[in-house]
């Protein structure tokens, strides 16, 4: 299933073979996935499984009944990204029943319950994907959810990669010449970094060193916040059928100047479809500038201790103040999820009570300058520490 993620990357036209996979496995009704370009609102993908085309035809009908049944806009901007969220932990009947979608889609087609995961929402881009349960399937069990959080990672990688390239490879013969066509920077490069293709927005960047630069005839990032994630992360994109973790999916950089920078890696080894790749490349690097500068201190411990945005999300009610029971409300979650989330945040901090989580998330201070990290207040643990020593630009 996650290989069929990256080949809709390249061949859009499997995106509903992807959509199809993950529904049927996890024994879903149906399935819908989105992702619209902002601010033009225009469609990168929009697929469905096993929807009826009349009922596809209605849905826009209905967005305003939508945003209602998950209670809100302002309860949906706050649903953590890649956390599969169950609709009927966020609402509940006497929601839903005051609806149109309900009574003249939802109850037709025989639906008692849905899960939405948020891919992305901001500035540039929305991403959805929902899936609804049939009343004659089982409740949706604990370690189905833990499957379907273990893909959306991949999931909102491939929908973010789809956003750059915005439709170019249906015009293209070969993949890199999709690349060359979008005007956001690609490189694709081997296992051990050597740069097999540049596009032109990439050509440019590295003639200019700012913000990668080729050195040796190998990929390299000017400012990395967290040494050599770059690397780590093409390493395990070339690994990525024997090794699928979730480090690598994004990394944060900067500029010369100091402008937050976002990296994207995809995975292009063992596809099904590789449009011409050369054989040599492992991995799409995706340059393009961060949403928004990086808050603090929960962004920079989530680049340090590699958590989750979920995992991120409850470590920042947790230093807030918030108790279990007031987290698992505000993220449309069960409890046993926050819980499992909470334990995970403890074991990658070394932390061992919400104290000290607290105690770490106010201390934590990334430098402004990575190059420059004694300008900032240290963080107490020594494992921060290790991973904001200076990162000096390449010989």
């Amino acid at each position: 299933m996650i290989g069929n993620f990256y080949d809709a990357v390249i061949e859009p036209s499997l995106w509903r073979k992807a959509l199809d996979d993950m529904r049927s496995h996890f024994g879903f009704h149906i399935g819908a996935l989105g992702i619209i370009a902002l601010p033009t609102g225009k469609f990168v993908v929009q697929v469905t499984s096993n929807v009826p085309d009349d009922y596809v035809a209605r849905m826009h009908l209905y967005n305003d009944d939508i945003v209602q049944v998950w209670g809100g806009a302002a309860k949906l901007a706050e649903l953590p990204l890649e956390e599969p969220v169950l609709n009927s932990q966020v609402t509940g009947p006497d929601v839903w029943e005051a609806t149109r979608f309900y009574h003249e889609w939802v109850r037709p087609l025989g639906l008692v319950d849905q899960v939405g995961i948020a891919l992305a929402r901001d500035r540039t881009m929305i991403g959805n994907v929902g899936l609804g349960r049939h009343e004659s399937a089982p409740p949706l069990t604990d370690a189905e959810m833990d499957g379907l959080r273990f893909l959306a990672p991949h999931l909102r990688r491939a929908a973010i990669i789809s956003r750059l390239l915005d439709g170019t490879t249906s015009a293209a013969n070969t993949f890199e010449a999709a690349l060359d066509l979008t005007r956001s920077a690609v490189v694709l490069v081997a296992e051990d970094m050597s740069i097999i293709h540049a596009n032109a927005a990439a050509r440019t960047m590295l003639k200019n060193g700012d913000p990668i630069l080729t050195v040796r005839g190998k990929l390299a990032l000017l400012h990395e916040l967290v040494p050599d994630r770059l690397q780590a992360g093409v390493e395990l994109a070339a690994r990525a059928e024997q090794n699928l973790e979730r480090r690598g999916i994004g990394i944060a950089a900067k500029f010369r100047d100091g402008k937050a920078l976002a990296i994207q890696i995809m995975p292009l080894g063992r596809r099904t479809s590789r449009g011409g790749l050369d054989r040599r490349a492992a991995a799409a690097v995706f340059i393009g500038d961060a949403v928004a500068p990086l808050e603090m201190p929960a962004d920079a411990l989530r680049l340090l201790y590699e958590l989750t945005p979920a995992e991120q999300r409850v470590f920042e009610l947790v230093v807030a103040g918030q108790p279990t029971a007031g987290i698992a409300e505000r993220l449309g979650v069960a409890p046993s999820t926050v819980r499992t989330h909470l334990l995970r945040v403890f074991a990658k901090t070394d932390c061992h009570t919400r104290v000290e989580l607290m105690k770490l998330g106010r201390e934590l201070v990334l430098p402004a300058d990575p190059l420059n990290p004694d300008r900032a207040q240290k963080p107490s643990r020594p494992s921060g520490h290790a991973l904001l020593r200076e990162q000096r630009r390449p010989n």
